[in-house]
């Protein structure tokens, strides 16, 4: 039986990349956050993938007691992380000590974080590969995505719909 699948989202190299979180986070960071928790929760692959939202911990206003928790309040799919370090680290270090590594798929352009991805043999989802997902959902009945970038492999968008699919009922 293979483990389950995880996405790990380096959360505020996404937000920085996004038009409407990157200036949002500069203004409201709470805001920011809570927004763009709700952007992952509704793009969250339909599968049993189970998703990781990492922020750095030093950028919360929090106590420092509270850094490293996992938080689970959005939804059992989404698991909220304020890394005690930094989400860089947190995110190499779990790439690095899982059991299975291709069964990550880590969402970032940070270079640090993609040579470990690589050097492990996870999957690599790029921040703007990223953000353009939902305008790429496979337009029913064509089985056929309308948009699809030309720098990407077949086998990269087959995968990335594959684990961005069609949402079922039961979500």
């Amino acid at each position: 039986m293979s483990e389950r699948r995880e996405l790990l989202i380096d959360a505020f190299n996404v937000m920085f990349a996004h038009a409407r979180f990157g200036p949002l986070l500069r203004r409201d960071l709470e805001t920011a956050r809570t927004e763009f928790l709700r952007f992952v929760q509704q793009n969250r692959p339909a599968d049993a993938t189970r998703v990781y939202v990492v922020f750095d911990a030093h950028r919360d206003r929090g106590p420092s007691s509270d850094t490293g928790r996992q938080n689970t309040d959005y939804s059992a799919s989404v698991h909220v992380v304020y890394a005690r370090e930094t989400a860089d680290v947190w995110i190499q270090r779990r790439i690095r000590e899982h059991a299975d590594p291709s069964q990550l798929t880590v969402v970032t352009s940070d270079n640090a974080i993609i040579a470990t991805v690589r050097a492990h043999g996870s999957r690599l989802l790029r921040v703007s590969q990223f953000l353009q997902l939902p305008r790429r959902r496979v337009a029913p009945g064509t089985g056929k995505s309308a948009d699809k970038p030309e720098h990407v492999s077949r086998r990269e968008l087959e995968e990335w719909e594959r684990l961005f699919g069609e949402r079922r009922d039961d979500d």
